[in-house]
């Protein structure tokens, strides 16, 4: 090009950009400095021989030229991170400014190119960083958010909207603490402490207004001259791990108090033995109107005593409960039924149908739902309706801090009563805490201990004034199949000798007075090794036992435990009772596995002895 221009061109070929000027119609180049000439890798001469498309990828050429109409028409100044190409094949990106130009009467267009590859790349980068960031910070499941130095919330990951049940235009210009219903910020909180003192913080909540507990954790944010702009909060939902460390703690306090009860259960329990046998048998021999009245309302007196003890024994170890596998439905009737006998309170029962069975000790499971309904008839002086429900539950891996995964039967148990109070419920289930004048503490705690030992969980929960309701698990197994009831043993009078071994004189004297009411021979010894001289000394003459009963537990001397090992080398078929008040293992409950032929708890009636010596005689 020659002419008026020349200055002018003189001027853009000093220029950094690169310049090309293309005619308006086809594109081609008509002019190109030496900049564009090194950015497109070629000479200005030979950038001649080109056309606009031959600077960008096959692709972009469309787009490019749509660009460049534009500039004609003035609708735009600038095209940013255009895609260009080298004439090697390489590629860059660059920002191209246009504009209208006629030169001798030539319509075209001047484009300056720009090489922007770095700071594209910088951008790019950037976004990634940032998109990579917000994928982490929705990707993390505790709530995490974004507060600025007045409280006010910038922003939540997505946990956090879903925990709040809301979105950023929910959040948007609110503060913090108004989102869990409070009118100012807490004094005790890790946000709090974090604005005073510029330092992570961390503490555990309980949000009264959600009625959850939450981990709480803050962390500041700085800029770059280490002024304090804002705080990052991380929130976790530690209800289930408060709920599980209580249980613990609770179960904690029931075993520092198994020594305890258990060794009281098995002391008086000896001592009970002794007084109810003599009782029953002074009852049995008595014919006086008079002192018979007496008798039986000692006897009464008596059972209450042992049911104290039978309470002191499931906070011990050896408390194992006898399990069978059976159905739930006629037994919760009868024993619902049963409870609320006699009561302003009326009782509902649904029973889904086809209800698993499970591997239960009725007795034990009964004084559970006694101890709740009694609480509920407490409850409700004034009458009312308790519900109780029972429910196949699955529970899945996870599901449960306090319950293995597996199939379950849930009993639950609703008043309508005047509820518990918050600061109560907490502890209703510890040893001894009663708010009653005239109770012991010892119900629910109890309730806690059978459902621990059965391998369930045993749960409640409380609104004052809207009524309780208690959530027993029992683990569940198929249901069996029916069989003819046993019969009664028969109630005959009996022959032969029988052994007696016991460390307590006047509970084992008892025992023999009771055995030879019934026309047997007892025998008396005061600890295994003694037992096991008379059982020789009996086979040697030609005198041998019917049977033998052994108290587990000798103090000093060779309890049950170690001489049914010794005697059954002696005589493997005859029958060999264990008896105890106590035991710091399961014998009881599985009296078979160590060689017994079935167990008797203490301290058992004189209908219990007799029957169970009927039972195998």
């Amino acid at each position: 090009m020659s002419g008026p221009c020349d200055l002018a061109l003189a001027i853009l070929d000093g220029a950094i950009e690169g310049v090309i000027i293309v005619n308006e119609g086809g594109g081609r180049i008509r002019y190109a400095n030496a900049s564009a000439g090194r950015m497109f890798g070629e000479s200005p001469q030979g950038m001649l021989r080109l056309t606009l498309d031959d600077l960008h990828p096959d692709e972009d050429r469309t787009t490019v030229r749509e660009s460049f109409k534009a500039f004609y028409r003035g609708d735009i100044k600038l095209a940013a991170a255009v895609p260009c190409q080298r004439r090697d094949g390489s590629r860059f990106w660059a920002d191209i400014s246009g504009a209208r130009l006629v030169l001798k009467n030539m319509r075209c267009i001047i484009g300056f190119f720009t090489d922007v590859s770095g700071q594209k790349a910088a951008r790019d980068a950037a976004v990634e960083a940032q998109a990579l960031s917000a994928s982490v910070f929705n990707a993390v499941p505790d709530i995490l958010g974004i507060q600025d130095m007045q409280h006010g919330i910038i922003r939540y990951n997505e946990a956090g909207y879903r925990f709040l049940n809301t979105d950023a235009d929910g959040v948007q210009g609110r503060k913090c603490y108004e989102l869990i219903g409070q009118a100012a910020p807490c004094v005790q909180c890790a946000t709090s402490e974090t604005y005073r003192t510029r330092k992570p913080a961390q503490l555990e909540k309980f949000v009264e207004s959600l009625g959850i507990w939450l981990d709480v954790r803050s962390y500041p944010i700085f800029d770059q001259y280490g002024n304090l702009k804002g705080i990052v909060e991380h929130l976790r939902d530690i209800t289930l791990e408060k709920r599980a460390e209580a249980e613990m703690l609770r179960t904690e306090k029931l075993s520092s108090l198994a020594i305890l009860a258990g060794g009281i259960a098995h002391d008086f329990n000896n001592l009970l033995g002794g007084i109810y046998g003599n009782l029953e048998m002074a009852r049995a021999v008595s014919h006086g109107q008079q002192e018979q009245a007496f008798l039986d309302a000692t006897l009464k007196t008596m059972g209450r005593a042992r049911a104290l003890t039978q309470q002191l024994l499931t906070f011990a170890k050896g408390g194992a409960p006898v399990r069978k596998v059976a159905l739930l439905e006629d037994f919760l009737s009868e024993t619902v039924s049963f409870a609320c006998s006699g009561s302003r309170v009326s009782c509902t029962l649904d029973i889904e149908a086809g209800l698993w069975a499970s591997n239960y000790d009725a007795d034990q499971i009964a004084q559970v739902i006694d101890n709740i309904l009694i609480n509920a008839q407490q409850a409700m002086p004034a009458g009312g309706l308790v519900t109780v429900t029972a429910r196949n539950v699955t529970i899945g891996e996870g599901e449960s801090p306090a319950l293995a995964p597996g199939r379950y039967v849930r009993l639950s148990i609703r008043d309508q009563g005047m509820g518990i109070p918050r600061e109560h419920l907490s502890r209703i289930f510890d040893p001894f805490f009663t708010t009653k004048q005239q109770g012991s503490g010892l119900g629910l705690a109890t309730s806690f201990s059978i459902i621990g030992q059965h391998g369930g969980l045993i749960q409640a929960e409380s609104e004052p004034g809207k009524g309780s309701q208690f959530h027993i698990f029992l683990l569940a197994c198929d249901r069996p199949s029916l069989s003819a009831p046993e019969s009664a043993p028969r109630q005959v009078e009996g022959s032969g000798r029988i052994l007696v071994m016991d460390d307590e004189a006047m509970l084992r004297e008892t025992i023999g007075a009771m055995l030879q009411h019934h026309g047997y021979e007892a025998v008396l010894a005061a600890d295994g090794a003694e037992a096991l001289r008379i059982f020789d000394a009996g086979v040697a003459r030609g005198a041998p036992f019917a049977a033998v009963i052994l108290d587990l537990t000798v103090s000093g001397g060779m309890g049950g435990r170690e001489t049914i090992a010794e005697l059954r080398k002696k005589d493997r078929d005859i029958p060999v009772f264990v008896a105890s008040g106590y035991a710091s293992d399961p014998i009881l409950a599985r009296p078979q596995d160590y060689g017994f032929t079935d167990s008797i708890a203490k301290p058992f009636t004189r209908k219990g002895l007799i029957e169970i010596l009927c039972k195998y005689l």
